[in-house]
């Protein structure tokens, strides 16, 4: 039977890795850095970056399971923001990490396709939406 201690150094090692895996992959390393201006609709994430509602849903759903990323439901939409992990060690850790790629001017200008439509509000998106149909 595993100590009190081991189980903890298990789940500590776990968390990393779930963070490096989440983090691993081009478009969840977008959609984090996205979510660091404001809370954002699955909608003006689609928009931003260009990707189908699916693609988007899968990769915020591994993000969420890597304690990286919180999810609210209001009426229709559901809106993510980042979230801090629980461990002080792996917050500690995001905070550096994020605030190294937050300064590159060149990085945060990649993160997204065109800015202007991660500022829309969600109904003006589902509008334009609609019309393209």
């Amino acid at each position: 039977m595993k100590s009190r201690a081991d189980r903890h150094q298990a789940y500590i090692l776990a968390s990393y890795a779930a963070m490096f895996k989440a983090l691993s992959d081009e478009t969840r390393l977008r959609i984090f850095l996205l979510l660091g201006r404001d809370e954002l609709c699955v909608c003006q994430i689609q928009i931003a970056l260009a990707m189908s509602q699916t693609k988007i849903s899968r990769h915020l759903t591994v993000l969420r399971h890597a304690g990286l990323v919180a999810a609210r439901r209001e009426g229709l939409w559901m809106y993510y923001s980042r979230r801090q992990p629980e461990s002080p060690l792996c917050r500690s850790f995001i905070q550096q990490l994020t605030s190294q790629m937050e300064s590159d001017p060149e990085l945060m200008a990649s993160v997204v396709s065109d800015p202007r439509y991660a500022t829309l509000p969600p109904e003006e998106i589902a509008r334009m939406m609609k019309e393209s149909m």
